[in-house]
């Protein structure tokens, strides 16, 4: 918890950076090329603790990402991307219910449209995620589910964008392990976000916000206490920039279960190749699926 409180306050001391070395803001930019479409090409460093780690510290590894966008008219766009990651390098000798030499495995598959403005107005955004995984948590079980995810803001002259972002677990995934019955779920979660655009086409953006439905492993009540997360994008060349995310969910603190084992988290660091039509501020509007807008919940920790 202390770790990722650290990486989270990191993410917020990089965003102030930016914002002292250039506080002069324009509108996004445009330019084209000869691809008629966007692509973006990731490579991430990856740390993330979700419920279902239970006693288990968590999972650190890498993902390679890739991202699809076409533009259509009146500022619309359609996106289809994913990512696979491996986790967990040195093997799971901790986890008790697999063998010390397994990796996790982990993927994230999201399409989606949204309508993003040029200078100022109103940007629209939805996207279906889904989540598939292999040795996943403590029990290492191979759940697959999925969750629906809106965003809604208005971006003012000057580069500010304030407005709501939320996501909706939709199916559970039962599994077994050791005759014990599983389920997994997105959390679904509603967040109050601000983005900035700086001249120099970097961005950051800082979100807080609750989980809102009734979580897997309580009687009532939901899953996690409150959430806070950060995301941001540094231009490095024209077509190359490192990107980061994180967010952690606060576990609830009078549950009578224990809080070390019932928060999530995450940490990430990329670097982003981008190509073809191609906008250098936010790409997409909806950011690919991860561990920090896709939150998982359970019924089983241990």
């Amino acid at each position: 918890m202390k770790r990722s409180a650290k990486c989270f306050l990191s993410l917020i001391f990089l965003h102030s950076a930016i914002a002292f070395a250039d506080t002069s803001c324009e509108p996004p930019i445009y330019y084209t090329s000869c691809c008629p479409i966007e692509v973006d090409l990731s490579l991430a460093l990856d740390d993330f603790r979700s419920l279902p780690e239970g006693s288990w510290n968590g999972n650190w590894g890498g993902y390679a990402a890739a991202n699809f966008r076409a533009f259509l008219p009146r500022d619309f766009s359609l996106q289809v991307g994913g990512s696979y990651g491996i986790y967990d390098w040195a093997g799971r000798a901790f986890a008790p219910f697999t063998s010390a030499s397994s990796l996790q495995q982990q993927g994230f598959i999201t399409v989606g449209a949204a309508r993003q403005v040029s200078h100022s107005g109103i940007n629209a955004g939805v996207a279906y995620d889904w989540m598939l995984n292999k040795n996943f948590g403590i029990f290492a079980v191979n759940p697959f589910f999925d969750q629906i995810r809106g965003q809604l803001g208005y971006l003012i002259p000057g580069g500010n964008e304030i407005g709501v972002w939320a996501a909706y677990g939709i199916h559970t995934a039962h599994k077994e392990s050791q005759a014990v019955p599983l389920r997994f779920r997105g959390i679904s979660q509603v967040n109050l976000f601000w983005c900035h655009y700086f001249k120099n086409h970097a961005y950051g953006i800082l979100w807080a916000g609750t989980p809102y439905r009734r979580g897997l492993m309580y009687t009532s009540g939901r899953p996690g206490n409150f959430i806070v997360g950060a995301q941001f994008s540094v231009p490095v060349t024209k077509h190359l920039s490192i990107e980061g995310h994180g967010a952690y969910m606060a576990p609830r603190g009078s549950s009578g279960l224990i809080p070390a084992r019932n928060y999530d988290s995450n940490i990430s660091i990329a670097l982003t190749y981008a190509f073809g039509k191609r906008r250098i501020q936010q790409s997409p509007y909806m950011t690919l699926a991860n561990n920090s807008n896709f939150l998982s919940d359970t019924n089983q920790n241990f």
